[in-house]
Parts: C-alpha cells; sequence; structure tokens
C-alpha cells in the first residue's frame, strides 16, 4: 500500500521506448466486487490498477492460473477497466469470441507487432463459456495439449502472423519455485517456435529462469519465467528442505526488468540488443515501506533492513543467482 514511492526507482525503465508490456496477474475489480487475496479469489482494488496505468505500458496479459478467480464477472472487470480507464490494451482474457478473434497489434514505426498470450491451467477450471474468454494452452479437464487446442493455436498464431511483422507470446506455464524450465515449457516453447513466434516471454514460477534462443529454420527468442517483479510472500508452501526453502523464499523477492532492441528488415526480425538487469521486492523489517529497487541501487541501507536479509537475501545472493541463471550475453 505504499503507493507513493512503490514504482518510483523502476518507472525510468518503462520509458522512451517503444512497447512495453508484462503479465498482470490479478483481477482488477470493481465497485460490486470486494476485494480479497484469500485462496483462489484474488481481486485488487481499481487503485491498484491506477498504479500500474501510471507506469509507461502499452499491452499486459491478463491470462494467468488467477484470471477465473472471480469467475466471469472477474474477468470482465478486469477487461474494462483497461479499456476504459487507461490506454492499455489487454491479451489472454475476453469478453467473448468476437473480443478474443479481434488482433492485438502495435504499429511501430510501420512495423506491426502482434501479441498473444496463453495459460497452462487456471485455479479454478474453466468450462462452457470461460474456455472462450480464457486463452488456454490444455484441455482444463484433462490437462493435456490436445489437439483441439494445438489446432486453435496454431490458427490463431498463423492470423496474428499474416497481419503483423513480428509476433510476440506471453505465457504462464510450467511449475511455480522452479529455476529451469520443465519439459512442458520446452515442448510448447519448441510448438511456437515452429509456428514462426518471435519472441515468447514466461511467467508462473516466481523465480527467475533462462532466457534463451531457440529453433533452426526460425529462431525465437525465449524468457523462460521473468520472476516476480511486484510481489512479496514471506510464507511459501513447505518444501521440506530448510535450504531450498530459503533459497526459493529469497528468489521469488527477485524479477527481471529486461529491453530488447530489435531490427526488422526484409520481412525478418533480427536482435540487436539484449539488456537485463534484477529488480529487488523491497520491505522493511517490520513488512512496511514496500519499494522496487533496480539491482544497480540496492543500497547497504536497503539491503540490511530489508526483511529477509537475515535469511540470506543480500546482494551477493542476487548477483549469485542473477549470473547463474542468466547468461552474460543476455545482460
Amino acid at each position: 500500500y505504499n503507493k507513493d514511492i512503490y514504482f518510483n526507482k523502476v518507472s525510468k525503465y518503462f520509458e522512451n521506448d517503444d512497447i512495453t508490456f508484462g503479465n498482470m496477474e490479478v483481477i482488477i475489480g470493481n465497485d460490486n466486487m470486494d476485494t480479497s487475496i484469500k485462496g483462489y479469489s484474488l481481486c485488487a482494488p481499481e487503485y491498484i490498477g491506477d498504479l500500474v496505468s501510471k507506469l509507461d505500458l502499452q499491452i499486459l496479459s491478463t491470462v494467468n492460473n488467477h484470471a477465473n478467480d472471480r469467475g466471469i464477472e472477474g474477468i470482465k472487470s478486469s477487461i474494462a477497466y483497461f479499456k476504459n480507464k487507461t490506454n492499455i490494451l489487454t491479451v489472454g482474457t475476453y469478453n467473448d469470441n468476437t473480443d478474443r478473434n479481434m488482433n492485438r497489434i502495435i504499429d511501430v514505426n510501420g512495423v506491426k507487432v502482434g501479441f498473444l498470450a496463453y495459460t497452462n491451467r487456471t485455479n479454478k477450471p474453466a468450462f462452457g463459456t470461460n474456455r472462450d474468454m480464457i486463452a488456454l494452452f490444455k484441455d482444463p479437464i484433462t490437462g493435456t495439449f490436445t489437439k483441439e487446442y494445438q489446432d486453435r493455436i496454431t490458427n490463431e498464431v498463423t492470423n496474428l502472423k499474416n497481419n503483423s511483422d513480428i509476433v510476440v507470446v506471453m505465457v504462464h506455464w510450467g511449475r511455480e519455485y522452479l529455476f529451469e524450465p520443465n519439459q512442458e515449457m520446452l515442448d510448447f516453447a519448441n510448438f511456437l517456435n515452429k509456428l514462426g513466434v518471435d519472441i515468447i516471454v514466461g511467467s508462473h514460477s516466481h523465480t527467475i529462469q533462462p532466457i534463451d534462443i531457440i529453433g533452426d529454420e526460425h529462431k525465437t527468442l525465449v524468457y523462460y519465467s521473468m520472476g516476480n517483479f511486484a510481489s512479496q510472500d514471506n510464507l511459501l508452501p513447505n518444501m521440506g528442505d530448510a535450504a531450498l526453502q530459503r533459497k526459493v523464499t529469497n528468489a521469488y523477492q527477485i524479477g527481471l526488468l529486461s529491453k530488447v532492441k530489435v531490427k526488422y528488415e526484409n520481412n525478418k526480425m533480427e536482435i540487436v540488443d539484449i539488456n537485463t538487469i534484477p529488480v529487488i521486492n523491497y520491505y522493511d523489517k517490520n513488512i512496511n515501506n514496500f519499494e522496487l529497487i533496480p539491482f544497480n541501487e540496492y543500497t547497504d541501507n536497503y539491503e540490511k533492513s530489508h526483511r529477509r536479509y537475515n535469511y540470506g537475501l543480500n546482494r551477493t545472493f542476487i548477483d549469485n543467482l542473477f549470473n547463474e541463471i542468466i547468461d552474460k550475453e543476455y545482460q
């Protein structure tokens, strides 16, 4: 609730670029919806949307495992908020099939960048109408990537690719608390690569994961997980191993900001430069004064006053984790 300082040190990274995008992993409620953080009923007050909209964002994925927490009302409330009160496009959840079939494309100096977003599941399974409103890539009953979903995603990506120059897909996938992509992620990334997707940006693990370029005939830049940008949780499920518990809980406080410079020429995207930095979710020993701090501004005062400093969340841990997972060419 420290809204006056929360984004101050990171807002500059959102400015003076062509497109900024990310994952919005909470329902934005309305006057008829109670705020909740319990169970599978996440719902943020509108001022959280107001806070996010102050950043220079162009598009947000609204599809993830919490997308169906409040059912159809929650889906429509989030879409309506960003449509009516901001200039931010949303992708991944939709009002209906007509809305879903409308391409999300941003024109940058004549280069058309198209966006799609998918999730592997929702905490509350999506049935009936919800299945069209939520862009799943796995069947909610069997949990498998069936031919029905393969065909639908193939059609959606192909249609977007036919109408844009660069295709970006945001994906909520894999398992929580892992530092490497699992087989589901590798398989779906390969599937999207073969469809001609140019950039994949992943989320869900709450931990940072590698960045890679995959593919033979077509190259795809993949961020397997950006970790947690704006989030805080000091009480993760018991993992049965104290050292692993400390590592994951500390890693939970770290996210990535990445800037990608691309050139589009002769009907082909070329990556010119990538620069990625870690960002720390700061809060003091009283769980107060929340602020997002880029690593190069994470001073001794921030480091030693963080509630998790005595549990090993220090500059050395952050630097080691970042360099262990993110290859130098992507830093």
